[in-house]
């Protein structure tokens, strides 16, 4: 009972860290930590998309348990607080129902509201138009694509369609919009409005946690994130291709 107890616990952290997306091996090192801070023998094996968990209890039976992985996204608040949560327990181990309840206020934490992340993209797309050397006119405009992008982006999101379909949409709308802009207002500059615009979309924290997993012998892991960041930034990049295709048919 009281592995089984344990396994849920860990089964949950490392859902919550991996569905955050946080590295291979801080997930895997969260999971060991909880396990062996109850005197319990733990292996765990960790992918983008599962979780396998193996404790060995006191009798020495060996329990086995896997969680599927479908969707992950960037909350570095959601990994903080569970790797503060499992070095807590190595202190003071406290009891099963107190870990369980703060996982779940982990889980059902309050997430930023859309206005705040509608104009963090914008402002993201006005700060980096300008760090491109782009004018106050063409940072402007970004600012409003972003926008408009994302909320078209997150109509899709509340879909539940695939994300390189979100990411196809965003590079589309991205490319019309600013191409329509520099018909209007042929001073604007439509490449760095397009670069400020979409860079926001780039999955850095991904491409960054491949390299670490690398670094730290998670290879099967590494590639797979790699490979889907790589598609990500393909999908985008096409949708802004269809978008400046259409553009010079027009004309």
């Amino acid at each position: 009972m009281r592995s089984a107890e344990l396994m849920k616990i860990a089964l949950k952290a490392g859902e919550i860290m991996l569905r955050s997306g946080a590295e291979i091996y801080r997930v895997e090192e969260t999971i060991v930590r909880i396990c062996e801070s109850y005197r319990v023998r733990c292996e765990s094996f960790v992918l983008p998309t599962g979780i396998f968990i193996s404790l060995v209890d006191d009798e020495g039976g060996t329990n086995t348990a896997f969680m599927r992985i479908r969707d992950r996204k960037v909350d570095l608040s959601g990994i903080d607080r569970v790797n503060s949560l499992s070095r807590r327990i190595r202190k003071s181990c406290p009891d099963f129902d107190t870990v369980r309840k703060e996982l779940e206020q982990i889980e059902n934490a309050e997430k930023h509201s859309f206005p705040v992340r509608l104009s963090a993209t914008g402002l993201g797309s006005f700060a980096f138009t300008l760090l491109f050397q782009g004018s106050i006119y063409d940072s402007l405009v970004a600012l409003v694509i972003g926008c408009v992008s994302y909320s078209a982006r997150e109509v899709l999101t509340g879909k539940s369609l695939f994300s390189f379909l979100e990411n196809l949409l965003a590079g589309l709308v991205t490319g019309l919009l600013s191409t329509a802009a520099v018909g209007l207002f042929p001073v604007l500059d439509g490449y760095k409005i397009i670069v400020g615009s979409i860079i926001m979309y780039l999955p850095g924290v991904s491409i960054t946690n491949s390299i670490k997993d690398a670094l730290y012998g998670d290879l099967v892991a590494s590639m797979a994130r790699l490979g889907e960041a790589i598609l990500l930034v393909t999908v985008l990049s096409a949708g802004v291709g269809i978008a400046l295709l259409i553009s010079a048919y027009r004309r």
